[in-house]
């Protein structure tokens, strides 16, 4: 089972016009209730947010060390909240790292600035 925090390789296929494209880290950001539930859903989508190792200008961007199996310093972009199909995430290759609680926390508050 998948867990909120958890980052994986999410196929984001090919980008179009501004969107984010290709295969690379995301977080998972749906809660743990729902992310059980997938096994048991007829929809089968989980919200994520995507990394960048581009050190993009936007006040909606938290820096994640290299850690674990995360080898470059990346940026998570809380301003490009994405609902994909569970197939689109790796979970086969194995989670990549988990977010400390200040980063998830510092993430939620991120994405409630957008609101």
């Amino acid at each position: 089972m998948i867990a909120q925090g958890e980052i994986y390789l999410v196929d984001f296929a090919k980008k179009s016009n501004s969107e984010i494209g290709k295969i690379r880290p995301a977080v998972v950001l749906q809660n743990d209730f729902f992310n059980r539930a997938l096994e048991i859903s007829k929809y089968r989508s989980v919200l994520v947010v995507p990394l960048t190792t581009q050190d993009i200008q936007t006040e909606y961007k938290i820096e994640i060390a290299p850690r674990d199996r995360l080898e470059k310093r990346s940026f998570i972009l809380a301003n490009w909240l994405c609902t994909l199909d569970l197939k689109r995430i790796q979970i086969e290759k194995g989670v990549i790292t988990k977010l400390l609680p200040d980063e998830l926390q510092a993430l939620k508050a991120k994405i409630c600035d957008l609101m």
